[in-house]
C-alpha cells in the first residue's frame, strides 16, 4: 500500500529521508553485531578492540549522515520527515515479522521473561519471541514514576521490569499488551515507542564502547493485543483477554489506539481463541452438539471486523474456545475444550490477505512441520509448553523450517551444542546479577535454563543443583549482620556462570553436553520411527516423549510454587 507521505515527494526530501534511514540501519547493524557477539563468544581484548573500532567508525558515519540530512531541514518540516521515517521503520519491522513467523514462542506468564527469551534466541535465530503479557494499566501507572520531575524525560530504570529486553539484541520479538481501555493502550504503546527512542539516543551518545554498561534494549518488532487469555483475573475482573472476543469493534478501536501510540512504527497483531462460551453454559456434550459452522462464522466475523480497521493483518489463533462462565483455570481451558484446527486452517484459506498462525496443542518441531505441511495457507505455528518443557528439541528449527536462502548465512551462527549455550547464557547471567539484586533475580535466571536438558540422564539432579544455586544469595544474607549490603555479602563468591557450568559438568554426561542440534534432531526422529514400527500410536503434534516431559515440567512448576510459598511464609 502506498502511503500518502510518499506522494509528490521532492527529491531533496527523499534524499534526507533516505540518508536518515541508511544511517539508522547502519548504526543498528553495528549495535546488533556487538550485542550478538558479546552474547555468543568470549570478549577478548583484541575482539573488543575490533568491535570498538567498528562501532566508532559506524558512529562517525552516522553523525556525518545525520548532519547531511539536517542541512536540508529548511526544505522540509520535521513532521513530514517523521512520517517518512516512521513508515520506513514500519516497513522494516513488518518484513521482519513476515520472515520470522513460521515458528513463534507463545506468551506465557512467569515464563517468557527476558531470561527465557534470551535462551531461546541462543538456540534459534529465527523463532519469533513473545513476551509475557504486560498490562497496559501497569505501564501507565509506572510511567508517572518514569518521568523525571525536572526535565520531563523518561527515566528508563522505572520501566525495565515491564519493557526492557536486557542488554542483548533479541531480534524478532513481540511485546504483548493486555487491556480494554483505548487511552491506556495508547499511552502504553507511546511509552514503548519513547523507550525505544531513548535507547537509540543512548547508543548515539556513547563516546566509546562500554561493555559494562550498554543501554537496555526496547526494540520490539511488533505489538500484540491479548484477546485469548481465559484467566479469571484477566477475562473476568480485568474485562480483557478472551472476554474481548465478544466486542470486535472495541478490539478494532484498541488496536487503532496502539497503532497511533507507537506513531505507526510497529505492526499491531492480535492473539485470540476461536471463540468463547458467551451466550450459553458450557458442557462438553452440549458443545459437541453446537453448530461448528456458526462457531466458524463468528470467528471469521471477529477477525474481519478487527482487520477492517486496516491496522491488523496478523492473527495468532488458539484453536479452542475459552470457557469463561465456569471459573475454569487456564490449565482447564487447555484441556477441556476440544481442538478445532480446521477452523483456523479454513480461515487462512479463505482470507489469504491476512497472516494466520495456529496455536494450541502443538508441542514438538515435528508437529510444527506437520501443521505447516498440512495447510500451505498457514503462515506459522505458535508453541508454548513444548518450548517451556524442552527448549533444546527446537534447536534445529531454523534449518528444518526455513530454506537456505531464507536464513541469512552471514548473521546465522548456530550453537554447536548445549555447553556453548551455557557459556553464552552464563555471560548473560553474570551481567544481570551485576545490575540487579541477586537475592531477587537469581532464581529467575536459573529457572530459564532448568529445562535445557529435559529427557537426559540426571536432568533432575541438574535442576535440583540450579535450585540450590538460586537460593545461595538469600542464605548468605541471612547469615549477615544488619547493615551489610548484598554486594558486600556476595563479595568473593564464585560468579553465577561458574556455578551453572560446574553443576552441568558434575551431573550431566558428555553426550548430553556436546551433542549437536543435528544429532539431537536425528535422535528424536529415530525414536519417533521406532514407536511407529512398534505400532504404537504417536501424535506427531505432541509425541509420547513430549507429553511426558510436559507432565514433568508441570510437576516441577507445582514444586516451585510450593517452595516459593514456603519461603515467603518464612
Amino acid at each position: 500500500m502506498t502511503s500518502k507521505s510518499h506522494r509528490n515527494t521532492s527529491p531533496l526530501r527523499m534524499l534526507r529521508s533516505a540518508t536518515l534511514l541508511y544511517a539508522s540501519c547502519y548504526c543498528s547493524s553495528a549495535i546488533s553485531t556487538m550485542q550478538y557477539s558479546f552474547a555468543t563468544r568470549p570478549a577478548s581484548a583484541s575482539f573488543v578492540s575490533t568491535i570498538s573500532r567498528t562501532y566508532c567508525r559506524r558512529k562517525r558515519v552516522m553523525r556525518s549522515i545525520t548532519s547531511l540530512a539536517s542541512s536540508t531541514s529548511n526544505t522540509s518540516t520535521r513532521d513530514d520527515l517523521n512520517i517518512n521515517n516512521n513508515n520506513e521503520l514500519y516497513q522494516h519491522r513488518i518484513k521482519t515479522l513476515r520472515q520470522n513467523s513460521k515458528l513463534s514462542l507463545a506468551p506465557m506468564m512467569e515464563y517468557t521473561d527476558r531470561h527465557f527469551r534470551h535462551l531461546i534466541r541462543l538456540i534459534s535465530d529465527k523463532t519469533l519471541l513473545y513476551t509475557e503479557m504486560v498490562a497496559a494499566n501497569a505501564i501507565v501507572h509506572e510511567r508517572d514514576g518514569a518521568l523525571s520531575s525536572d526535565s520531563g524525560k523518561l527515566n528508563s530504570n522505572y520501566l525495565l521490569r515491564f519493557l526492557g529486553q536486557g542488554h542483548n539484541n533479541e531480534g524478532a520479538s513481540v511485546l504483548q499488551l493486555g487491556g480494554s481501555d483505548p487511552d491506556q493502550l495508547y499511552i502504553a504503546a507511546k511509552t514503548v515507542y519513547e523507550f525505544h527512542q531513548l535507547h537509540t539516543r543512548q547508543w548515539l551518545q556513547l563516546s566509546e564502547l562500554d561493555e559494562r554498561d550498554p543501554p537496555v534494549f526496547c526494540d520490539y518488532t511488533a505489538l500484540n493485543l491479548n484477546c485469548g487469555c481465559p484467566s479469571s483475573k484477566v477475562a473476568g475482573k480485568g474485562c480483557f483477554g478472551a472476554a474481548l472476543m465478544s466486542e470486535p469493534e472495541l478490539v478494532r478501536q484498541l488496536t487503532t489506539s496502539m497503532h497511533e501510540g507507537c506513531q505507526g512504527t510497529m505492526p499491531v497483531t492480535v492473539k485470540c481463541r476461536i471463540g468463547t462460551d458467551d451466550g450459553y453454559i458450557f458442557t462438553r456434550d452440549q458443545y459437541m452438539q453446537r453448530s461448528e459452522e456458526e462457531e466458524y462464522q463468528a470467528l471469521k466475523n471477529f477477525v474481519l471486523t478487527v482487520a477492517d480497521g486496516g491496522i491488523v493483518t496478523d492473527f495468532q489463533i488458539h484453536a479452542r474456545i475459552a470457557v469463561l462462565s465456569k471459573g475454569y483455570s487456564p490449565a482447564d481451558n487447555r484441556k477441556v475444550p476440544p481442538l478445532r484446527y480446521h477452523h483456523v486452517k479454513r480461515l487462512a484459506d479463505e482470507c489469504p490477505e491476512l497472516n494466520i498462525s495456529l496455536n494450541g496443542g502443538v508441542d514438538t518441531l515435528l508437529g510444527v512441520e506437520r501443521e505447516l505441511d498440512d495447510c500451505n495457507a498457514l503462515d506459522g505455528v505458535m508453541v508454548g509448553r513444548g518450548f517451556a518443557a524442552n527448549p533444546w528439541s527446537f534447536a534445529m528449527a531454523d534449518e528444518v523450517l526455513y530454506s537456505r536462502h531464507e536464513i541469512d548465512c552471514h548473521d546465522h551462527v548456530g550453537v554447536k551444542n548445549r555447553i556453548e549455550v551455557l557459556e553464552a547464557y552464563g555471560r548473560h547471567a553474570d551481567f544481570e546479577e551485576e545490575l540487579w539484586d541477586p537475592v531477587k533475580v537469581r532464581r529467575f535466571i536459573t529457572k530459564a535454563i532448568s529445562p535445557l536438558f529435559a529427557g537426559e540422564p540426571n536432568a533432575k539432579r541438574f535442576r535440583i543443583a540450579l535450585d540450590e544455586i538460586a537460593g545461595l544469595p538469600k542464605q548468605i544474607m541471612k547469615q549477615q549482620t544488619n547493615g551489610v549490603t548484598v554486594r558486600e555479602a556476595m563479595h568473593g563468591q564464585p560468579p553465577l556462570s561458574e556455578l551453572i557450568m560446574e553443576a552441568a559438568v558434575k551431573h550431566l554426561s558428555e553426550d548430553a553436553l556436546y551433542r549437536s542440534p543435528k544429532d539431537s534432531y536425528e535422535k528424536m526422529l529415530w525414536e519417533h520411527e521406532q514407536k511407529e514400527q512398534k505400532h504404537i500410536f504417536v501424535n506427531s503434534a505432541t509425541g509420547d516423549n513430549a507429553t511426558s516431559l510436559i507432565k514433568e515440567w508441570q510437576e516441577s512448576r507445582k514444586e516451585e510454587e510450593l517452595r516459593n510459598a514456603n519461603e515467603n511464609a518464612i
